[in-house]
C-alpha cells in the first residue's frame, strides 16, 4: 500500500487534520510556530524556509535551503563541512599541518559552490544541532523520496543526524533507497545499563559536585517567562562566543518556544536562586538526546557546571531506561563516562540532479571518507 504524503505550509497550515499520536502532536508544537513565524524569529541564521512533511501518521519539519553560506551548519552544507571545518582546523597545534589543509580545501570550496551543494530540501531538520531518528520503512521513504524529487527537482533531498547506533531502521531505509551516505561526524552514545556507566569512577565524581558546591537541580516547571534572556545568554556566551558563530544563533523567541510548548526538557542548576547553568534533552521513548545548553563561562572550573550538567542527564537516562545520544564534541570528556563513539551520516539523494550537482556530492563523499582514514592515522596516538 502505498503512503499517504502531504505537504504542509503557510497556505494550509490552519486547515490541516494532524495526527492524534503524541509525537506528532509534539512535533507540531514546533513545527507550526516556525512555519507561520518563519525561523529568523528564533535565530539569526537561519535564511531558509520551514514546512513541514506527513508521512502517514508521522509529522517531520522541512527546511528548504538555496544559496545560504553564511548560515548556520544545521542548515548549511557548505558552512558544515567547509567553514566550520576550516575554523576548526585553526585550532590545531600544528600550525604548518592548519595550513596545509586549509590550502587543499581551496579547490574543495570551489567544487562545492559550483556545484549548489546548499540547494537542498531538508527531511526531518529541527535546527537543531542533532535531530531525533523517525522510524521511516524503506516503502515510507520511497514515497517521500518521489514527491520530493517532484516538488524540489533542482534540490538535493537531505536527512541530517542518521547513524546506525540508534537509528539503523531508517539508516537501512535510505541507504535500500540510494542514499548517499556522507560522513557527518563523530558522535557519542551513552547506555546507562552499561558497566562502563554503572562502574564509573568519573561518574560518581560528578554526581557528587552538585551537593558539594551548593546547587540544587530544577526542571522547566519551576522556570517562566523572566528566566528567558538568561537562558539565551548563558546559551549564547557558550555556543557562540567560545565555540562557534557558525552553531544556531538562537533568540528569547526560541527559548520562549521551548519553554511554552515543552519542546525540550530542561535541566537547571540553580543556586542562591541564581541559574548558572542549563541543558536540555530530547526523548522519543526511546532515546534521549542531548538538546542546547549553557553555563557561566566566568565560573571557575572547579566549580564543575558542565560536569553537574552532563550528570544530571545521565542520571534521567538511566532512570527511564533510554540511551543517550551526547551528540558531537568533547569526545575525550564524554568517553571517560561511559559513551561510546558513533559516526554520524549525512543521507543525501542526487539522482535526479544535474551531474555538475551530482559531482560536487561525490566528491564531497569521496573527501570525508579520505579525511576519516586520515584523520584515524595523523591523530591515532589520542583519545577520541
Amino acid at each position: 500500500m502505498d503512503s499517504a504524503i502531504r505537504i504542509i505550509d503557510a497556505d494550509n497550515v490552519a486547515s490541516i487534520d494532524w495526527p492524534s499520536n503524541e509525537e506528532a502532536d509534539h512535533t507540531r508544537k514546533y513545527v507550526v510556530p516556525l512555519i507561520e513565524n518563519g525561523p529568523l524569529f528564533y535565530m539569526d541564521n537561519a535564511h531558509v524556509t520551514v514546512t513541514g512533511i506527513m508521512v502517514d501518521d508521522i509529522l517531520m519539519p522541512l527546511v528548504l535551503a538555496e544559496r545560504n553560506y553564511n548560515d548556520s551548519n544545521v542548515c548549511s552544507i557548505y558552512t558544515h563541512y567547509v567553514k566550520y571545518a576550516l575554523e576548526k582546523i585553526d585550532k590545531l597545534d600544528n600550525r604548518f599541518l592548519a595550513w596545509l589543509i586549509k590550502a587543499c580545501s581551496l579547490p574543495f570550496a570551489m567544487v562545492m559552490k559550483a556545484g549548489r551543494v546548499d540547494k537542498v530540501i531538508y527531511v526531518n531538520n529541527w535546527l537543531f544541532t542533532t535531530n531525533p531518528s523517525p522510524a521511516l520503512s524503506a516503502r515510507q521513504v520511497e514515497a517521500v523520496t518521489s514527491v520530493l524529487t517532484h516538488k524540489y527537482p533542482g534540490h538535493a533531498i537531505v536527512f541530517r543526524s542518521v547513524n546506525t547506533c540508534t537509528g539503523g531502521k531508517l539508516f537501512d531505509s535510505l541507504h535500500n533507497n540510494g542514499y548517499r551516505m556522507i560522513r557527518s561526524r563523530r558522535i557519542y552514545i551513552l547506555n546507562p545499563a552499561s558497566k562502563a556507566y554503572l562502574k564509573n569512577k568519573t561518574v560518581r565524581y560528578d554526581r557528587n559536585l552538585s551537593g558539594r558546591m551548593g546547587y540544587e537541580v530544577i526542571d522547566a516547571s519551576q522556570l517562566t517567562a523572566s528566566d528567558v534572556p538568561l537562558l539565551t545568554k548563558l546559551y549564547r556566551n557558550l555556543y557562540l562566543q567560545k565555540h562557534s558563530s557558525f552553531n544556531p544563533q538562537l533568540k528569547d523567541a526560541f527559548f520562549h518556544l521551548i519553554l511554552k510548548e515543552r519542546i525540550l526538557e530542561i535541566t537547571v542548576l540553580r543556586k542562591d536562586g541564581r541559574i548558572d547553568s542549563f541543558s536540555s534533552f530530547y526523548s522519543n521513548k526511546k532515546v534521549m538526546i542531548s538538546g542546547v545548553g549553557g553555563y557561566n563561562t566566568e565560573m571557575p572550573l572547579k566549580v564543575g557546571l558542565n560536569r553537574q550538567d552532563f550528570s544530571a542527564v545521565m542520571d534521567e537516562a538511566k532512570k527511564r531506561k533510554q540511551l543517550l545520544n551526547l551528540s558531537a564534541g568533547s569526545g575525550l570528556f564524554k568517553t571517560l563516562r561511559g559513551a561510546e563513539p558513533c559516526i554520524e551520516y549525512d543521507a543525501v539523494y542526487d539522482k535526479h540532479l544535474t551531474c555538475r550537482q551530482r559531482i560536487a556530492w561525490f566528491c564531497l563523499k569521496f573527501i570525508m571518507d579520505m579525511w576519516q582514514y586520515a584523520a584515524s592515522f595523523l591523530f591515532r596516538k589520542r583519545k577520541p
